[in-house]
């Protein structure tokens, strides 16, 4: 049977061409396999917990993301555990715990200096205001457990604008400090049985509304200059500002959160890395 011709030529059916969402399937697929084919194997935890140079304090820092996440971080274990009661909280939701967490983490970093601490939240309505972690830290949630933000702007002191920014982001001048903060740290782990930290926020968004704000609203969490961070496992909610802000970080795993605001509440993103590597 003749082929039909078109100007002398056979005339042959073209192959088809692939779709789009195949080859988009096909790249992932191979940029999977290359990213798991290189990851470094776990080390012993030994390995992960020894001393190294890096960001932050220096305290056992890890070269890897997936070093810090597979080992002492994400495992969490610590020398010494204590309970906020321990240093006088009260879990009413009115008595302000300022003091109390501030007296925790200076306490726990000395009791903690070998082998690092442990800070647990058990349930109850826990009122503070901004309070510094450490290195070497785990701020652990119980099930049932909810810190709250402290309505009295005095509790939210004044820090120095970020440098890359060279100003407040709403004002000009210092800024408010998160309510969880932490600066110059390695090896910091914020999690728990989905307790939640709550910014209570609304007090902030209406000076924001009412333009009455005299300087940059604070974040809910945010960690500066510092590698090894994990935040899991805890649900975030109603932030004066951004909820999440690791800046200037590096090797930091963020994961299993549940993160809410109102709709209208004026920035409040959820993640926001900042020049972190």
């Amino acid at each position: 049977m003749a082929h039909a011709t078109v100007q002398g030529a056979p005339m042959t059916r073209p192959c088809p061409r692939p779709s789009a969402p195949l080859i988009v399937f096909l790249v992932l697929l191979a940029s999977c396999y290359l990213a798991l084919t290189r990851l470094p194997a776990a080390a012993p935890l030994a390995t992960l917990i020894a001393p190294s140079a890096g960001h932050g304090s220096g305290h056992g820092a890890v070269d890897s993301c997936a070093g810090f996440y597979r080992g002492a971080g994400a495992a969490g274990r610590r020398a010494v555990t204590a309970s906020v009661e321990e240093f006088g909280a009260v879990g009413d939701g009115v008595t302000s715990n300022t003091a109390a967490f501030r007296r925790a983490v200076a306490a726990l970093e000395e009791r903690g200096a070998g082998g690092g601490a442990r800070l647990e939240v058990p349930a109850g309505r826990w009122l503070t205001g901004s309070f510094n972690l450490t290195s070497r830290f785990t701020l652990f949630l119980h099930h049932g457990a909810v810190i709250l933000g402290s309505q009295d702007p005095e509790e939210w002191p004044l820090i120095a604008p970020l440098p890359s920014y060279g100003r407040g982001r709403e004002r000009l001048g210092p800024r408010h400090i998160s309510l969880i903060h932490g600066q110059d740290l390695n090896d910091v782990v914020i999690t728990g049985s989905n307790g939640t930290i709550d910014g209570q926020g609304r007090m902030w968004w209406e000076l924001w509304w009412n333009r009455t704000l005299n300087h940059t609203r604070g974040h809910l969490i945010e960690l500066m200059n510092s590698t090894n961070v994990l935040i899991s496992n805890v649900t975030l909610r109603n932030s004066p500002f951004w909820t999440v802000h690791p800046v200037y970080c590096r090797n930091v795993v963020i994961k299993d959160l549940t993160i809410l605001a109102p709709l209208n509440a004026p920035n409040t993103d959820g993640i926001d890395p900042g020049l972190c590597t």
